[in-house]
């Protein structure tokens, strides 16, 4: 798994999506909710430069559509659409996510 570099405001960090992932399940779910906030925060700032990326990384996420639809991203599409469990009940019925119609 290639290693993620982010840059702080003192220091450079490596990260991996494996590290992200253990961080982010061993937060309680008021930190979770932060985590979505940072996030936010940090597509905001982007956007600010890079208006084409909408609001809070639309355009991203319609990207994203096309490496779930990958051979191998099965379990990767069932969490993404796990994350967006709340949206069935706004939106018309997917049951395959990202991967309708393969």
């Amino acid at each position: 798994m290639s290693e993620i570099r982010v840059e702080l405001d003192q220091q450079v960090v490596g990260l991996t999506p494996a590290i992200l992932a253990k961080a982010f399940w061993a937060m309680e779910d008021t930190q979770q909710a932060k985590f979505f906030d940072e996030l936010a925060k940090v597509i905001e700032a982007d956007h600010a430069k890079n208006p084409s990326s909408y609001g809070y990384g639309e355009l991203q996420w319609c990207y994203l559509k096309e490496v779930l639809r990958r051979p191998g991203m099965e379990r990767a599409n069932k969490m993404h659409m796990a994350l967006s469990a709340f949206a069935f009940d706004f939106w018309p019925r997917k049951p395959d996510g990202a991967r309708e119609g393969l």
